[in-house]
């Protein structure tokens, strides 16, 4: 596989959990580490995730205008994988 995309993957991930972090932080009583059982158990959990990236959907916009398509690319697929494993939450 190509490099970039691997590295387009990565950074959709993690953009997209320091997105959901931030979130939790800072318009939340909960804490994302301690509460993630209380999240999941009362429903929020995929809501605050579908929420957490649209960070990644920045990142995807900044590569994409850069003309790093391999790395957007990375980006949508992550996207695409946090999108299927939300409704599984």
């Amino acid at each position: 596989m190509n490099k970039e995309l691997i590295l387009g993957i990565f950074l959709g991930l993690i953009a997209s959990f320091v997105g959901t972090y931030f979130y939790v932080s800072f318009f939340t009583d909960f804490n994302l580490i301690r509460d993630y059982k209380l999240l999941n158990f009362s429903g929020l959990l995929g809501k605050v995730i579908t929420l957490g990236t649209i960070l990644s959907v920045l990142t995807f916009i900044f590569f994409f205008y850069k003309k790093k398509d391999s790395i957007a690319k990375g980006i949508l697929i992550s996207v695409i994988a946090l999108v299927i494993l939300t409704f599984f939450v």
